[in-house]
């Protein structure tokens, strides 16, 4: 008779060596959970006390035999209020990492994926081969084969923007290893690249299936690497590493569609960017898009392709109505020819100037065939008017295309529409004007100002007190918004409403009437009594204090014990010295101004919770809000914008403080405070009646949600990478409709409120970007400045003077010369990314940044080597071979 096994148990001793190699005393909370704790799982501190408590919660946890015991790959920088966080949370990222899952337990390959490496060896190759340096060590998990990295200094997160930018890396080497998966012939998962991965700790059990596997710490050499090192690594292989990965996903497409028979559509045409051509709207639609992206919404369904090439695609049926032929459209590159007269197309051939084109075949399915009106909603969405139709929808990409090619410079707000869908480039001024205009773009038009009686009463005021209308506006606002409650929000339809304070930078010089607009603004709307924040810009600590006072603590039975505790819940700075945004462009981006300022934007939680109570400064998330005016001359301005990372530029809105080209040269009559009418007939200052509201959501229309989740979409995309000021456009317009509304006494953000937000959106980008180019005529000059003093002080620095001279940093030569001896001691054709990795020392890529120089140390190299003839590329750039030419005969 066989005795039966004993049920594995935890091992304390490995769960406690793998915590305390990833986490010893790294900042913030180490977290961990279950399925057996439903995962809310529990924090603690990262000390030798936290690490046996956690090592204890695990071996608890086992005991309930759980499928798996995780540990979130970052550390937290609070407890969360609820669950275990999210990525929010994030704040030391103290190793790299990846999931090498390997056979079928557990994770069986779908049926059109390929299968996973079988076996531990297989995980071990792919990333031995995939470029990727040697793992610090490993982690068997029972049905993985987990490599680590360990960072030689945790990485500590303080803003989404340093979560956003370490995500770049911890995605990217998922992508880089999947990619040589694929090569290999297998599948990898390459989505466990968010800051809050869970992953199985060694040392417990895992029973996924029902299987018990015992789980527990590989091989490795331990070493740490720089983490700089580590990006260098990932950024070279990530582009390579996404056109593989782009091909996995076509042939897995193809293999799908074998297996399920049905058709594929062709891959896309390649196509390069046309330069502007004069076109209209719809042509634009034309060069950008193909028909399956005018058909596939529209219900048509692709079924194959005719003899000649063409593609065949099916009308959509509704109810009985079942097509009677196997296709109902033809299309080729260009044209359409529709055979059903139940698709609601012309039927047939067409003649020239009538065919379906891309365009008019979107103008048909629609706009019922209205090809004009179709150009002119394009036309109005692309210029950031609200469209009549479907053209409000259309993907912010091709909306830019159509502003780019069809609408002079950064004015299409104020472009005609055209009475024809091949008008051509809208650059004609509006006919009731007879002549260009000469509105500066980073001024506010004359049309927002005369949309509503409030703004001109604005712009009167301002006017009588000679101070920027463009300035006061903003100043208003961010009163307005302060003498909201943390309850007043905006609802935009995606996210969770929104608090609403505003951050206004009046940008001038010295004596250009900063403070000048700011005491206009108090005209306008003058703050009522109530219990405000008054901060003074200075510390972030001192900010937070701000709201916070002294009182007996409820829990001392003699009434004499004294906590900090929250006594208000709304703020206002107000700073008109450049010198306070002096103070903060000289912080670094993890100052503690800087963290807090970007935080209270959002109302994000403040402070922190492990001092003792009596000292504690805190402020809830959502509890309170900011407003601020800071007044801003262009040298700290610009050097703000050059740390754009630190998030603090993109929450600011911009506007000139200096008068503009349209002030009057008599002033207007002074008027009153802005006021609202209660529902008594009684008028009261618009900051008054905005301080009473509570528990006030403040919806937008269903068009502003579709136009706020495509502008989130094509953010995620790519252009938040290529525009990183403009992250938080889509909270900072929402926030602005919202803050309009209330000024003209509503709780409900309509059309116009949020066609003028767009508009304060465009004109506030302008001020920002003159700030920009400021500051990049600043830095270039600096770069002038620095090289002709090298130049001139040779003894201070041979590399700079060998780099004037030669025209080519020394470390570049250094990794040449290091390459072409590599290459010919190994006498053959080696993969570039094994030269790179062989060749290139720490201390030239040290030397090499020091220079100032943004781009990558190998490709200079490689690209002077073959200049030289010391190197030869082959096989389309993936190999290299020594060239004819040795270092010492240049």
């Amino acid at each position: 008779m066989t005795a039966e096994q004993p049920p594995l148990t935890a091992d304390p001793e490995t769960i406690r060596a793998w915590l305390t190699r990833l986490y010893a005393d790294s900042p913030g909370y180490l977290s961990m959970c279950s399925d057996a704790d439903k995962f809310a799982g529990r924090r603690f501190t990262t000390d030798s006390a936290g690490i046996a408590a956690a090592t204890s919660y695990a071996v608890t946890l086992d005991r309930r035999r759980p499928k798996g015991v995780y540990a979130q790959v970052t550390t937290l920088g609070e407890k969360p209020a609820e669950g275990r966080g999210g990525e929010g949370l994030a704040f030391g990222l103290t190793h790299l990492w990846a999931d090498g899952d390997f056979g079928t337990i557990g994770h069986k390959p779908g049926p059109d994926d390929l299968p996973a490496p079988p076996d531990p060896e297989s995980v071990e190759k792919v990333v031995t081969e995939s470029g990727l340096p040697t793992p610090s060590g490993w982690a068997h998990t029972g049905g993985g084969y987990n490599p680590v990295w360990l960072l030689a200094k945790t990485l500590l997160l303080h803003t989404d923007e340093d979560r956003a930018a370490a995500k770049e890396i911890t995605t990217g080497l998922q992508a880089v290893l999947a990619a040589q998966a694929y090569r290999c012939g297998w599948s990898w998962d390459s989505e466990v690249g968010n800051l809050d991965r869970l992953m199985k700790i060694p040392g417990t059990v895992n029973r996924k299936e029902g299987l018990e596997r015992v789980t527990a710490i590989g091989p490795g050499h331990g070493e740490v690497f720089d983490l700089a090192d580590l990006r260098a690594v990932v950024t070279d292989l990530v582009p390579e590493a996404r056109q593989t990965l782009a091909q996995a996903a076509r042939e897995k497409q193809q293999r799908k569609a074998q297996r399920t028979g049905v058709a594929l559509p062709p891959p896309r045409r390649e196509r390069a960017p046309r330069p502007r051509s004069g076109d209209g709207p719809l042509d634009v639609l034309a060069d950008v898009w193909e028909f399956r992206d005018v058909l596939e919404p529209a219900g048509f369904t692709y079924v194959g392709q005719s003899g000649d090439g063409r593609e065949k695609w099916l009308r959509p049926t509704s109810g009985g109505d079942a097509p009677s032929s196997e296709y109902s459209l033809l299309c080729d590159g260009h044209v359409a020819v529709n055979w059903s007269e139940r698709s609601d197309l012309p039927v047939g051939a067409r003649a020239a100037g009538q065919k379906l084109t891309i365009g008019t075949l979107y103008a048909h399915l629609s706009y019922g065939g209205d090809v004009s009106e179709a150009a002119r909603d394009i036309m109005r969405a692309a210029s950031g008017r609200t469209a009549h139709g479907p053209a409000g929808r259309l993907p912010a990409p091709v909306l830019a295309e159509v502003k780019r090619r069809c609408l002079k410079g950064d004015q299409g707000a104020r472009a005609p529409l055209a009475d024809s869908p091949w008008d051509g480039p809208q650059d004609e001024p509006p006919e009731d004007t007879g002549e260009e205009t000469t509105e500066p773009a980073d001024r506010l038009p004359e049309t927002f100002w005369n949309a509503t009686a409030v703004l001109q009463q604005i712009r009167q005021m301002a006017r009588a007190r000679r101070a920027s209308p463009d300035a006061v506006l903003h100043a208003v606002l961010a009163r307005t918004a302060a003498m909201a409650e943390p309850t007043v929000r905006v609802d935009g339809g995606i996210q969770q409403p929104a608090t609403i304070g505003w951050y206004c930078g009046l940008f001038g010089p010295s004596g250009s009437g900063k403070g000048n607009a700011e005491n206009t603004a108090e005209e306008l709307t003058p703050f009522p009594a109530v219990d405000l924040a008054y901060i003074d810009i200075s510390t972030g600590q001192g900010l937070i204090a701000a709201y916070l006072d002294l009182d007996i603590d409820p829990d001392d039975p003699d009434g004499k014990k004294k906590i900090t505790v929250q006594k208000r819940t709304r703020g206002y700075a107000l700073a008109t010295e450049g010198s306070v945004l002096d103070a903060m462009a000289q912080m670094s981006a993890a100052a503690t101004l800087n963290g807090v300022l970007c935080k209270a934007w959002m109302s994000e939680r403040q402070g922190t919770s492990n001092a003792e109570i009596e000292r504690r400064r805190a402020l809830p998330k959502g509890r309170y809000t900011l407003s601020m005016s800071l007044g801003v001359q262009e040298e700290p301005a610009a050097r703000l914008l050059e740390m754009g990372s630190i998030g603090l530029p993109q929450r600011l809105a911009w506007a000139h403080a200096t008068l503009g080209p349209d002030t009057p040269e008599k002033r207007p009559a002074t008027t009153g405070p802005v006021t609202v009418t209660k529902r008594n007939g009684e008028d009261v200052p618009v900051t008054t009646w905005v301080s009473g509201l509570r528990n006030t959501t403040i919806p937008v229309p269903e068009h502003v949600t579709d136009e706020l989740d495509q502008l989130a979409l094509a953010i995620s995309f790519g252009r938040g990478a290529e525009a990183p000021l403009d992250t938080h456009e889509p909270l900072w317009r929402v926030k602005c409709a919202a803050l309009l509304a209330l000024l003209h006494g509503r709780t409900k953000v309509k059309t116009e409120d949020w066609d003028m937000a767009t508009v304060m959106w465009q004109t506030s980008r302008k001020v920002r970007d003159r700030v920009q180019a400021s500051a990049q005529r600043r830095t270039q000059a600096e770069l002038d400045a620095r090289r002709a003093e090298a130049v001139l002080t040779a003894a201070e620095s041979q590399a700079a003077v060998y780099e004037v001279v030669n025209g080519v940093h020394p470390s570049v030569v250094n990794v040449a010369k290091r390459a072409h001896r590599y290459l010919t001691r190994h006498d053959g054709e080696i993969p570039v990314r094994d030269v790179n990795r062989n060749c290139i020392k720490k201390p030239d890529r040290d030397k090499y940044r020091a220079s100032g120089a943004t781009d990558s140390l190998w490709s200079a190299a490689l690209q002077y080597g073959c200049e030289q003839g010391w190197l030869a590329l082959l096989a389309d750039g993936a190999l290299l071979s020594a060239g004819s030419v040795a270092p010492e005969q240049s």
